[in-house]
């Protein structure tokens, strides 16, 4: 069962706003040691490990 946001830690929360400010920059993750990828869907912007059910998060436009 993947772990709900709200369970994130710092360091898990700390790499999702780094790839998310700079996303050409390669952020690994603090949970699998995977990268983080940055997507950007519309008005959308969402940045996830490339690990199945690791962490993710985004911010939704207008």
């Amino acid at each position: 069962m993947a772990t709900k946001t709200r369970d994130y830690t710092k360091a898990e929360w700390d790499a999702l706003w780094e790839k998310l400010d700079h996303p050409d920059e390669t952020v690994i993750c603090p949970r699998c040691g995977n990268e983080i990828i940055y997507k950007e869907i519309g008005n959308s912007t969402s940045v996830e490990c490339l690990s199945e059910k690791c962490i993710f998060g985004g911010i939704r436009g207008i």
